[in-house]
């Protein structure tokens, strides 16, 4: 591998299926962004810890180690992405820039615990908190009160699972932009700290890290966007699968306007969620704005209208050109 920027995207995909799919789904769409901005693009293949336990600790932790191989420690800063994410690269500004401050650039996730919602919303999010906690409780002597989060109260969420300090915050660690020179070492040793996997993996361990650690630098939300909490906030009629069966259209034109409006939308869940994972395909790279994808017919036709409208037209990217 050649070094030609200062900057670099990295991810890891392990096994033919999935070198293969990111390949054919992701790598056309990073590079396109990469080129724009001067980016080196970095698909590794290997594990970085072979010799991890594959029982107790996922592949997801090796994000981790990055910044301590040979040959990406000359990078003045890296970004690692899941390759579950795909980037609106005619909207997305410059993912480094955002990193001032001397942090590690990460998007905190808290505001789908905490921001007031309906019925729906509070109660699929609150079941995945209560989970973890019956798969702690399962093990606490008989008696033991039932543990309840209200107010999307995290600060609870980390005390039940045993963490000695206090942290109030779930960061989406899906993206981390970060230096290897000044974070390496700490994400090596939140590596080797850890020996087991959590329910949402690596996540919550180093969530609280970066927050105890003062290391977190938080950036534009934009630039970890995850597909399933706007679909439960907005579209939670995806969730019927008979529905979406029927009406795949629906899911394609719901997914794109979701990407349309982020600079990174993230497909995180199981590989068997199909409101998640199917609309990974349905993603248009080539509509110029929304209304092209939702309504082409009509919007063919927009120029028509644009006599009464105090504009002089619509360009190619869907902008207004002012007299």
């Amino acid at each position: 591998m050649k070094q030609s920027s200062e900057r670099a995207i990295v991810t890891l995909a392990i096994g033919d299926g999935y070198v293969a799919n990111f390949m054919r789904h992701t790598r056309p769409n990073w590079e396109r962004y990469c080129r724009k901005h001067g980016y080196d693009l970095i698909l590794l293949t290997e594990p970085i810890d072979a010799k991890r336990d594959t029982s107790k600790k996922s592949i997801h932790w090796q994000k981790l180690l990055i910044g301590m191989l040979p040959q990406l420690r000359n990078y003045r800063q890296l970004a690692w992405m899941d390759g579950d994410i795909l980037i609106n690269e005619r909207l997305a500004p410059c993912l480094f820039s955002q990193v001032n401050g001397g942090g590690i650039g990460v998007v905190d996730g808290s505001d789908s615990f905490y921001r007031a919602d309906d019925t729906f919303n509070l109660h699929a999010r609150y079941l995945i908190l209560n989970h973890l906690l019956d798969r702690k409780r399962g093990a606490a002597p008989q008696g033991v009160e039932k543990v309840t989060i209200t107010d999307g109260d995290l600060a609870e969420y980390y005390r039940f699972l045993g963490f000695p300090e206090p942290a109030s915050r779930m960061i989406n660690t899906g993206v981390l932009v970060f230096s290897p020179a000044a974070h390496g070492d700490f994400l090596a040793e939140v590596y080797l700290k850890y020996d087991r996997d959590y329910l949402d993996l690596e996540q919550t361990p180093l969530s609280y890290e970066l927050q105890v650690g003062g290391r977190a630098e938080y950036i534009d939300p934009r630039f970890n966007v995850t597909w399933s909490s706007v679909a439960a906030e907005h579209y939670p009629f995806l969730f019927n699968e008979d529905l979406v069966a029927d009406h795949a259209a629906l899911l394609r034109l719901c997914v794109n306007a979701a990407f349309r409006n982020a600079f990174f939308l993230h497909f995180a869940a199981s590989a068997r969620n199909p409101i998640v994972k199917g609309a990974f395909e349905m993603i248009d790279h080539e509509a110029n704005n929304v209304a092209a994808l939702t309504f082409p017919d009509e919007w063919a036709r927009w120029d028509d209208y644009m006599e009464l409208c105090p504009l002089k037209g619509i360009d190619s990217a869907g902008r207004g050109i002012l007299f």
